[in-house]
Parts: structure tokens; sequence; C-alpha cells
């Protein structure tokens, strides 16, 4: 009895793990450049978008957010589930979805937090130092 209890809340947690807030909804495609030049809608793992292609120094991803959530946009690993390493970042930033105005930033870093605007949709954006750092990274937004 006990072991099925505990099985079936390890497996509620792992599920509610692997999926996005409830303050986001799921991204699809991940963009290059800095007017969407290229585009990739692979799914790693953690509710994220890549790995990401080489090419580019940047990717962004549009998430849609509940206003007035706190959330963060971060650069994972390859495998979407581990933050990626910083050395290989100039700049994260997070804007309006027409790349307009900047809602936070930062500089060497993998993830920044920033609150949802009222227009309820985000631009998660990975600045990286060179062009072909992209395939070792994910991009999401929790």
């Amino acid at each position: 009895m006990r072991f099925s209890t505990i099985l079936a809340l390890a497996a509620s947690i792992g599920l509610v793990a692997a999926n996005p807030t409830p303050e986001t909804s799921k991204a699809v495609t991940a963009f290059a450049g800095p007017h969407g030049d290229a585009s990739l809608s692979t799914e790693s793992g953690c509710g994220s978008v890549g790995p990401l292609g080489s090419g580019h120094y940047v990717w962004y991803i549009v998430v849609g957010c509940t206003p007035g959530a706190e959330l963060s946009c971060q650069a994972t690993d390859s495998t979407g589930c581990l933050p990626g390493n910083a050395k290989h970042i100039g700049s994260m930033e997070v804007d309006d979805p027409n790349d307009t105005y900047q809602i936070a930033s930062g500089k060497n870093t993998n993830t920044v937090q920033f609150v949802c605007p009222s227009g309820g949709q985000i631009r998660c954006q990975a600045n990286f130092n060179d062009s072909d750092d992209g395939p070792g990274y994910s991009l999401r937004v929790f």
C-alpha cells in the first residue's frame, strides 16, 4: 500500500515538473536572427524549445503568459532541463513580441527574471557570443 502511494506521488510530481507552469502557454518555435531568419520547433525536455541551431548569434521564443505573473526566461543546456553555461551567453533579454521595448535583461547570465506585461506575451531571447554556440542550448520560460 505505501509503495503504490509513494509511486503515485512521484509520478504526479514528475508530471508537474515536465509541464509548463499555468502562468505560461507552451512555446512551440524558436527563431534565429533579429527578424526570425530561421526557425526551429523541436521540443527538448522540461518545456524547453531546442536544441537551438548554429549560424546565428540571436535565438528567441515568443511565449504567452498571465499578466502580472513573475517568471524567468532561461537558456538551458541542450537537454532543456539544466541552466546553460553562461560563459557563451553575452546577454539574455525579455522584450515585447515585436522587439520594440525591453522588459528585462542581464549580461553574461543564463536566466532573467521578469513580470509578465499587460499584453500577456513576451519574447525570451539569448544573445550568444559565437554564432555556433546555439546547438548546446535550449530556451524556456517558467
